[in-house]
């Protein structure tokens, strides 16, 4: 049974890897900028930011499932959880996002979540024709109207259903609806993101993949452009302890194989103490300008209910720094 269960799950994954082939191979061209709705790919949660945006296949990371990997939905350790992020962005912009998941016996569990970026408000110009400048006399140092200021931004917004298929197969999928405006223009689209987690029997050795934001293209104006679209393949397990203890150290590896840059490889790693602290650390290869990421986190109870407190720190060359907080609540 065992051996069909695996040989099922082999097969799988082939065939998540030809989709993303096939599409990656439909434009005329592969590079970075080539996608749109690029937000979709910034990590959400501090957890899984201060471990190198590793996490797919982390059995106990709750609602923050539904950014992370559908599929461990199914591996809620109550009935409700919830959570909420907060991080400031590079160059003054800002990136929240919300979830929260519910889990029916014998049902498997369902989600929502929102994802925002705000990309603030700028000044809105207009260029002064040649004709008008020498009408006015406004030299060439003020070739502009000001008209003020307009607001960009981009929001995700989802629902996703997960559950075992057996006791150590989970698949979960997410539908959401994606928009990015631009003053009085924008763009949207429907976007789907799949994920399998299976325990190998192999002490506490978890595999995964994750596809992420599959979807048609879409069009701006005039222009069309394509979905940001990983495949992530990830493994995972214990070194230290179980996730049943109080303490213990998890270790994860991931591959990440984008349709508009070179593959990438993310390496995490978290240590748990006393079920109080937790340290974190990752490192992600293959990128120029940002590798290192930190973290820490506690976890308390309050009127009997779990909370947990995250803050991740990622390190970029050139950009500034930056620090992501996270709240989750197991109800």
């Amino acid at each position: 049974m065992k051996t069909k269960f695996n040989q099922c799950f082999s097969v799988i994954i082939g065939l998540v890897i030809g989709i993303i082939r096939i599409t990656s191979a439909a434009g005329d061209f592969n590079t970075t900028g080539s996608t749109g709705f690029v937000f979709l790919n910034l990590p959400v949660g501090a957890r899984f930011a201060a471990m190198g945006e590793t996490g797919i296949t982390l059995a106990n990371i709750e609602a923050d499932a539904l950014f992370t990997n559908p599929a461990l939905l199914a591996r809620l350790s109550g009935n409700n959880s919830a959570t909420m992020t907060f991080g400031n962005w590079y160059v003054d912009t800002r990136h929240s996002a919300v979830a929260y998941a519910h889990r029916f016996p014998m049902m498997g569990t369902v989600g929502i979540m929102l994802n925002y970026f705000d990309f603030g408000e700028m000044v809105k110009t207009r260029t002064i024709a040649p004709e008008e400048v020498a009408a006015q006399g406004a030299g060439e140092n003020n070739i502009y109207y000001n008209l003020g200021s307009y607001h960009a931004g981009a929001f995700a917004v989802g629902a996703a259903y997960s559950r075992y298929l057996t006791k150590d197969f989970s698949f979960g999928a997410l539908l959401k609806y994606v928009r990015e405006t631009i003053d009085s223009y924008y763009a949207d689209n429907y976007l789907v993101d799949i994920g399998f987690v299976y325990n190998t029997g192999i002490k506490s050795l978890r595999v995964g993949t994750f596809l992420k934001n599959f979807g048609l293209e879409t069009e701006y104006e005039d222009e069309t452009f394509k979905m940001p679209q990983r495949l992530i393949l990830g493994i995972s397990g214990e070194i230290y302890g179980s996730l049943n203890d109080p303490t213990y150290v998890t270790l994860l590896l991931e591959a990440v194989h984008p349709n508009d840059a070179a593959e990438h490889v993310h390496v995490g790693i978290e240590s748990r103490i006393y079920n109080l602290l937790a340290l974190r650390a990752g490192y992600k290869f293959g990128y120029e300008h940002e590798n290192l990421s930190l973290g820490i986190g506690s976890r308390f109870l309050f009127k009997a209910k779990a909370f947990n407190f995250d803050l991740s720190y990622m390190n970029h060359t050139y950009l500034e720094n930056t620090i992501r907080y996270s709240l989750s609540m197991e109800l």
